[in-house]
């Protein structure tokens, strides 16, 4: 009697818990959508411009629209984990170390040095540097089972 409310309580929570991944997930793609309309738009400003002496776009012009590529890309990323996760139930440590790459990526595209102290740097390429590793060795593992 007990053991089979329990049963049910779980039950019950991964059905809860599917249906709340399945609602991130769409939300996650409504902001993506968001994301890449809203990219289009700035770039189709950005260009056809007349107020600018550049022909097409500036350097400042091109941080801001490669931030916006990350930014969807990071989108792309956590879209795949939530899905991996309502499919399988399970997180894979692999997506989530190639969202944070391409998170610091964006960070250190669109860094200005003079703005930051020479420890926030370092600090930085330690984050950098243990990202990599991480990301290195769990691709050898996963080589090294198959």
């Amino acid at each position: 009697m007990v053991d089979e409310k329990i049963e049910k309580a779980i039950s019950l929570t991964k059905k809860l818990k599917q249906r709340m991944s399945l609602g991130v997930l769409v939300l996650i793609a409504i902001i993506v959508a968001s994301s890449v309309i809203e990219l289009s738009i700035v770039l189709f400003q950005e260009i056809f411009d007349s107020t600018d002496d550049v022909l097409f776009l500036d350097i400042e012009e091109l941080f801001k629209l490669f931030s916006f590529v990350f930014i969807i890309l990071i989108g792309f990323e956590l879209m795949e984990t939530v899905e991996m996760y309502f499919k399988k139930n399970v997180v894979h440590a692999e997506v989530v170390l190639l969202v944070a790459v391409i998170a610091v990526s964006r960070k250190v595209i669109l860094l200005d040095l003079e703005k930051y102290d020479p420890i926030s740097v370092i600090g930085l390429g330690i984050i950098i540097l243990s990202l990599g590793g991480c990301y290195f060795l769990i691709k050898r593992s996963y080589r090294d089972k198959s």
